[in-house]
């Protein structure tokens, strides 16, 4: 009686090991969290899934449920992290209402005048 080391892993932790067995590559891979790394993922995922829905309409023995359940779990689950992701950026990036304010005297150049 012991408590299984799948119970207290953190959730990266969780995250590379099981796209690392869903898609059969290295943990290192599927641990990259990156914007490019999580569209890489995705395109995997996305290849994957393709794949098994191929396999279920052949009527293919090799055709495993679960496997099929498991990747559009993972897939979800990465879309989720890549809006969020975005979404933090985003927020990121908006500048504050005082920095976009101009001082009193300054005045806009136009490039029309310029010419």
């Amino acid at each position: 009686m012991g408590v299984t080391n799948g119970t207290f892993e953190p959730e990266a932790i969780k995250r590379r090991k099981a796209l690392a067995y869903l898609l059969g590559i290295g943990e290192t891979e599927a641990g990259d969290s990156s914007l490019e790394g999580r569209l890489s993922i995705i395109a995997k995922l996305k290849a994957a899934r393709r794949t098994e829905i191929a396999r279920g309409q052949a009527g293919s023995w090799l055709y495993d449920v679960n496997r099929h359940l498991n990747i559009c779990a993972a897939l979800r689950r990465e879309y989720e992290a890549l809006e969020e992701m975005l979404a933090d950026d985003a927020r990121s990036a908006v500048p504050s209402s005082a920095a976009v304010r101009r001082a009193d005297g300054e005045k806009r150049i136009s490039r029309a005048g310029s010419l």
